[in-house]
């Protein structure tokens, strides 16, 4: 009983995570904080591939 009860936190729990984060992803107002709930979510939810990461600068110097 015990393990189903722990087993049942931890799921819920990694499940509020994961929601908090895709919605964090979706609508944060700074691209910085979108950035970092993306790349969590990619070691969160394994088989999801990290999307491609958008600069937004032009003319930059290598």
């Amino acid at each position: 009983m015990t393990v189903g009860l722990l087993s049942t936190i931890a799921a819920a729990f990694y499940g509020g995570t994961v929601s908090v984060l895709a919605l964090t992803a979706t609508f944060a107002r700074r691209r910085t904080l979108r950035r970092e709930a993306r790349s969590t979510l990619a070691v969160l939810v394994p088989g999801r591939a990290a999307p491609a990461q958008e600069t937004g600068r032009t003319g930059d110097a290598a």
